[in-house]
């Protein structure tokens, strides 16, 4: 062979190697004509053919170079040029022909390249095995086999591999975002995060790295950390819908204001989503805008009239409004699209509650609960319904299931307390995961719990604190803002005490009252000159927040015919807002600090008028008489008892006798004052 013709055989050669495919196939093509025989530039040319997706004419110089060398190089290139045209048995058939002649792990990564587009993973599998068998540092090989295992569900041998190619190449961040996804497979997600956090230090401007994150910080409850990532997201991407959902929804509990700047950025980059208008229209109806929700409820469906989902957000609207026979009708369009939906004949369920139609209710509502046993707000649901018929132990099983939704299981661990567990001498702490009405409802109970345990811890809100101290010397309390450094064997939740003492509600103790105002207190607010009056004081709370109370929200305008009792003087506990609609009541919200303030109030005062709120608990646990309004459809806690409570003797009753109508309340109500 002439010197010129190896000057050429490198230059054709150098420029394919440089990806100058084009002046490489000229020169390859005076080669062939020079030497048509030449079983290498046959090979190198056949490789060309393959690199510039001529597969055919690939097949025939590298068939020719076959039968001229018999080189399991050329064989095994042939059989790349086959893969490449999608004959993958062919393939199959030369790389097993190569590797008789010379084992490779070239060769066996090709075929497992092979077996993988025909689909057979497990064969694939072998073919990357063999190939690092053979070669140990092919970190391709190592990565595609983890992605093999992956496929196979083989999650634990992928992880071992994983682990393997790192240490090949451990600044490849594909290899980590593999690793992290794997971890997340077999529940370990520490471990997934903390590999995920290398692939994004390895490479910072990847957002997806950062939206996993973000995920994955969610699945371990830890929404700071998910939050930060997002907000990573939005730095690179600002248009990224759904890391903006995500934040949405990471706010919607913990700032719903910012929650809804969130869901509007979103809705700016997809004014038409799906998602972005349903969350819209949830957290307009968590902010208690429901015509703004209603509203955007009413685009999904001129956008798709099919939307289940709009007529449900629909529905709870019109159930925070008590417009419950417009709320029970959109469920049922819901259902009438998606007639299995739980959530749906729950909330259809409900409404039949509030509608006063309770057979019809707790047949639906056994129904639901067949369908969906282990939802926490079925359970309660049901458990409340049971509860109001005093059916105790029936009723607090199910009723039970408040403690996942307030995370009180996840908080305490394997310290919840169980069925199984005594806490005759042990050391309890008890929780207040519930409203503050609840604690002082249920502080009656204290007493009973530290006659059997060492000692008692109650962690609860820091309104209560004050007040409880006094009355419970022997009981240590403390702040739920602070973690408890106690040392504890039993963590119950502060409502389970009457189920845990087996004491249902035919023994409900100290009905007369159970709290004592601070008498210091008492005296000192006695001689304020708002209580310099031959009048009788009278205390009004009519509003709570609406976001939570939905039908105990009395408008201020409605009780004006108190006012004309002209031996009356009125004064207002509404210490969140001034009630001023009337120029003689007058406001105790500078003398409330908290609730150890509002007993000592509460004793100068002749009679408490209000709505089902914590402060009837106070009022009743210091044995003030109260009169308590209530809706048609009450709290399970007040039993449907008409006039009197069961829980406490100085509190009377006046519930609505038609649904979301005061009238009947007030007059009954404004005959009693007229007569003090």
């Amino acid at each position: 062979m002439s010197v010129n013709y190896k000057q050429l055989f490198d230059k054709a050669y150098k420029l394919h190697s440089m990806g100058n495919f084009d002046e490489a196939e000229k020169l390859y093509n005076i080669l062939i004509e020079m030497s048509p025989e030449d079983s290498n530039t046959l090979n190198l040319y056949g490789l060309l053919c393959i690199a510039k997706k001529d597969y055919q004419k690939a097949i025939t110089y590298l068939s020719k170079a076959v039968v001229l060398s018999k080189s399991p190089i050329a064989v095994t290139n042939l059989g790349k040029a086959h893969l490449s045209n999608n004959e993958y048995e062919k393939a199959i058939r030369l790389f097993r022909q190569s590797l008789q002649i010379s084992p490779n792990d070239d060769t066996y990564y090709s075929m497992a390249i092979a077996y993988k587009k025909m689909k057979n993973l497990e064969m694939s599998a072998q073919c990357y095995e063999k190939a690092l068998e053979l070669n140990p540092n092919n970190y391709n090989a190592g990565y595609n086999l983890v992605v093999a295992y992956k496929d196979l569900k083989r999650y634990k041998e992928a992880i071992n591999y994983a682990n393997k190619c790192i240490l090949l190449n451990p600044k490849a961040e594909e290899i980590y975002s593999l690793l992290s996804f794997l971890y997340e497979c077999v529940n370990d997600l520490k471990s997934a995060v903390k590999a995920l956090e290398k692939a994004a230090m390895l490479d910072p401007k990847q957002y997806l790295y950062f939206y996993n994150l973000g995920v994955l910080y969610s699945k371990l409850h830890d929404s700071e950390n998910s939050i930060l990532n997002y907000k990573k997201v939005i730095a690179l991407k600002p248009d990224s819908t759904a890391a903006l959902v995500n934040l949405s929804l990471l706010y919607r509990k913990r700032n719903i204001n910012l929650s809804l700047q969130y869901i509007l950025l979103a809705q700016k980059n997809s004014p038409k989503a799906k998602n972005v208008l349903l969350n819209l229209a949830q957290i307009y109806k968590d902010m208690g805008r429901n015509s703004e929700s209603i509203k955007t409820a009413d685009e999904i469906l001129n956008i798709n009239p099919k939307s289940h989902e709009a007529y449900s957000i629909l529905a709870m609207n019109y159930m925070d409004m008590c417009e419950y026979t417009t709320a029970y009708n959109y469920y049922e369009k819901a259902l009438e699209l998606s007639p299995d939906t739980p959530s749906y004949l729950h909330g259809k369920a409900v409404a039949l509650k509030y509608l006063g139609k309770t057979a019809e209710f707790k047949e639906l509502m056994n129904t639901v609960f067949k369908k969906d046993p282990n939802t926490p707000e079925v359970r309660i649901t049901l458990g409340m319904s049971y509860l109001a018929d005093k059916e105790f132990q029936k009723g607090m099983e199910l009723y039970r299931a408040r403690n996942l939704n307030t995370n009180f299981n996840r908080f305490f661990g394997n310290k919840c307390w169980k069925e199984s567990d005594d806490i005759s001498g042990k050391n309890v702490l008890l929780y207040s995961n519930c409203g503050l009405g609840d604690t002082l409802m249920y502080a009656r109970y204290f007493n009973f719990v530290a006659e059997k345990a060492r000692n008692v811890i109650v962690q609860t809100d820091d309104a209560l604190i004050k007040i409880l101290r006094n009355n419970y010397k022997n009981i240590e309390f403390i702040s739920k803002k602070i973690q408890c450094n106690a040392d504890y064997d039993i963590a119950v939740p502060i409502m389970d005490i009457p189920y845990i003492l087996n004491m249902d509600f035919s023994n409900i103790p100290s009905k007369e009252g159970y709290i004592k105002a601070d008498d210091e207190l008492v005296q000192e607010f006695s001689k304020l000159d708002v209580f310099n009056t031959e009048k009788k004081k009278i205390g009004l709370f009519l509003q709570g927040n609406r976001r939570i109370f939905k039908n105990r929200f009395i408008p201020q305008n409605s009780v004006l015919p108190f006012f004309e009792n002209q031996n009356i003087q009125f004064y207002s506990f509404q210490i969140s807002q001034d009630i001023s609609f009337n120029e003689n009541i007058i406001n105790f919200k500078q003398y409330i600090k908290d609730y150890n303030d509002t007993a000592a109030i509460l004793k100068n005062i002749d009679l408490l008028i209000s709505i089902d709120s914590s402060i009837v608990h106070m009022a009743g646990a210091l044995g003030v008489k109260t009169f308590l309004m209530l809706p048609y459809t009450p709290e399970w806690r007040w039993f449907n008892d008409c006039e009197t409570s069961s829980w406490y003797n100085s509190v009377k009753i006046f519930k609505q006798s038609k649904i979301a109508d005061w009238t009947d309340v007030f007059d009954r109500i404004n005959t009693c004052l007229k007569k003090l």
